[in-house]
Parts: C-alpha cells; structure tokens; sequence
C-alpha cells in the first residue's frame, strides 16, 4: 500500500451542480467514498483569488453563496463542514519555509468552488475542509510552485483538491452550454489530456503558448490555475490520468487524478 495520497483536480461547473442529474453530479458522489478516509481536504478553488497565498482557518467555515441569480435553494443551501486551525497553520507555515509567502485568514468561509464537490462527495460533512487561495496575477508557474510546497501533504492524509474547470470558456462570446461541443474545445480539451497523461510540465505552464484556442478555452485563466497547484503538489516527475469527462456544451468537465509513481 502506498504511503502517500494523490491529487486531484475536478471541474466544478456551475453552483447548480447539486441540484442536476448530470454525469459529472454522479462523478462527484462516487469519487467521495475512494477518499472517505482522509484526515481532511485541502481545496483549492478558483473562486478565492488574493495577492499572495492564503489559508483560509475557520473551525466552523460559512456557507458562501458567491453568485446571483440562480434557484433560491441553492441560497438555503448550508454545508456544515468543519475547518481545521492546525492544519491550516500548518500549511502556512510549509508555504512560507519555501520563498513564497502566506496569510491566513482565521473568518473566511468555504466559496461555492470547494463547498459544492465537498456535499457531493461527503454529503455528511464529516470531514475537515480548509482552503487555500489562488493568486490575482494567475502565472501557471507560480502556481504550481505553490503546489510544489504542499507535497509533504500527501504523506499525512490530507486529500489536495484542485476545483476549476478543465475547458472553462466563460467570457467567449461564441462558448454555448448546452448540446455538443465545438470542435475548438475538443481540441483544447484533448491536448490538455495528452500533456496531463504525459506529465509535460514545461506545456502545462505554458499552455498559453502552446495549447489550442487557449482564449478560448480560458478566457480568463482562473479556473485553470487549481490545475497547476494540483500538478505541482503531485511532485517532479509526476503524470496524470483521466477520472472523468463530460461535457456541458463547450463546458468540459473533465477530473484528473495525479501522482509520482518515484515517491
């Protein structure tokens, strides 16, 4: 058995994932019991962006509703997970041993990109969740440096989840979300596969460069840079595989599984 959890990335689509039967709905809820037992998750979603990393370290998170105008019961919606200080404080203090460095925020609750996997996977809230922040500058490298820093995690049972979107075209005038997708977003979604699979890192922060229809694909890059923490946190040397895919229109929702078969 190994001594060391792999991570993660999932595509979290829209706040009304819970409320949907939908492939990537019934993705979620099976992915829960292949990690039900972590001491704690450590999300990182695409929905907290700070200048410099920071740790979210509240014992009894709040519920965020970060959107509008969707269905009233998503706003009644209450995910009553527990936080976890000392973790948290932990991984500020890993981050800030490397040259990065790391606030925490002892207030800030759970936003809709961690807390709408987490009911779909422990729908019992009985497992510990903290978050930690993506940077407002959303450079792929230094995302992944800052995955880099959590390695260590894996070693001592947390579970590092990345929440964002695999093909996540939100701003593109032409993107539709309903019926096939575009032959662009196939593309995108296709090469991101082979540089996953192949653990091409060099493309995978780069993808700007070298993807297809990249401003496309991500018009603004938030929802991709939980991808490269995940990547990062895997370790060097590491290379993924497909847990899921799926398509919302030209939505991809796709997960990825990462590890370091060295470690």
């Amino acid at each position: 058995m190994k001594d060391h959890l792999p991570t993660v990335f999932i595509s979290h689509g829209a706040p009304t994932l819970p409320l949907e039967d939908i492939p990537a709905r019934k993705f979620l809820e099976q992915l829960g019991p292949d990690f039900n037992e972590v001491d704690a998750v450590l999300c990182i979603s695409a929905h907290w962006q700070t200048t410099i990393p920071t740790i979210n370290a509240a014992e009894n998170p709040e519920t965020i509703h970060d959107f509008y105008g969707f269905p009233e019961e998503l706003y009644k919606i209450k995910y009553n997970a527990h936080g976890n200080v000392g973790l948290a404080e932990n991984v500020a203090s890993l981050i800030k041993d490397t040259d990065l460095s790391c606030d925490i925020n002892y207030k800030r609750g759970l936003d809709h990109g961690a807390w709408v996997p987490m009911m779909l996977m422990y729908p019992d809230a009985n497992i510990p969740v903290i978050q930690l922040s993506i940077q407002s500058h959303l450079d792929p490298l230094i995302h992944l440096k800052l995955g880099r820093t959590l390695n260590e995690l894996r070693k001592k049972n947390i579970l590092i989840m990345g929440s964002g979107g695999a093909v996540h075209p939100l701003g593109y005038p032409g993107a539709h979300f309903s019926g096939e997708p575009s032959p662009w977003a196939k593309d995108f979604d296709n090469w991101l596969t082979n540089v996953i699979t192949h653990g091409d890192e060099k493309l995978l922060i780069n993808y700007h460069q070298f993807a297809p229809y990249p401003e496309r694909a991500h018009p603004y890059p938030d929802h991709y840079m939980p991808l490269a923490v995940a990547f990062g946190a895997a370790g060097e040397g590491a290379k993924g595989i497909v847990i899921h895919h799926s398509w919302l229109g030209d939505l991809g929702m796709a997960a990825y599984q990462f590890d370091n078969l060295s470690d």
